[in-house]
C-alpha cells in the first residue's frame, strides 16, 4: 500500500470524525457495502453508509477514531483503531435501544476496507462490543 492510500484511509476516518458525512460519503463508492459484525447487519449503498455512520454517531456525536495500525494485502486494508466518544443519544443495538449514559467510551476497532479506483468498496467492521458495553454499564 502506498502513502497515498494510507492517506485516504485517514482522511475517510477523519471525515467521520469531524461528523462530516458529505466528505465521507465522497470517498466512498456508490455501491459501498458495510457488513457491521457487532450488529449483526448489513449496510448497502450510500443510503445504507449514511445508516451506519449515523447509528453511532447519534449515540456518540463526539466519537473520534485514532488509529493503531494499517496494513494492506492487495486492494484490502486491515485498520486497527480505537473509537472514544461521550454516550450522549440513543444507542441501537440488536438488543434494543441503550438510552444515553452519559459516560466516555474507549473501544477498539478493527476494519478490512476494500479499495477500488481510490474510493472505499467495502468494510467489514469488527468492534470489540463486549468492551464497549461493560463501559455502559450493561454488562
Amino acid at each position: 500500500m502506498t502513502n497515498s492510500i494510507k492517506q485516504l484511509v485517514a482522511e475517510l476516518h477523519g471525515y467521520f470524525s469531524a461528523n462530516n458525512f458529505e466528505k465521507t460519503l465522497s470517498m466512498m463508492a456508490d455501491d459501498i457495502r458495510v457488513e457491521a459484525f457487532a450488529l449483526g447487519a448489513t449496510f448497502e449503498g450510500r443510503e445504507g453508509a449514511i445508516q451506519f455512520m449515523q447509528g453511532f454517531k447519534g449515540a456518540f456525536p463526539d466519537l473520534q477514531i485514532t488509529h493503531k495500525n494499517i496494513v494492506e494485502n492487495g486492494s484490502e486494508v486491515a485498520v486497527e483503531f480505537t473509537a472514544t466518544g461521550k454516550h450522549t443519544g440513543d444507542l441501537h443495538t440488536p438488543a434494543g435501544v441503550v438510552p444515553p449514559t452519559g459516560k466516555i467510551v474507549n473501544f477498539t476497532v478493527c476494519e478490512v476496507q476494500t479499495w477500488e479506483n481510490g474510493k472505499v468498496k467495502s468494510i467489514r467492521n469488527y468492534q470489540d462490543s463486549g468492551s464497549l458495553m461493560r463501559q455502559l454499564g450493561l454488562i
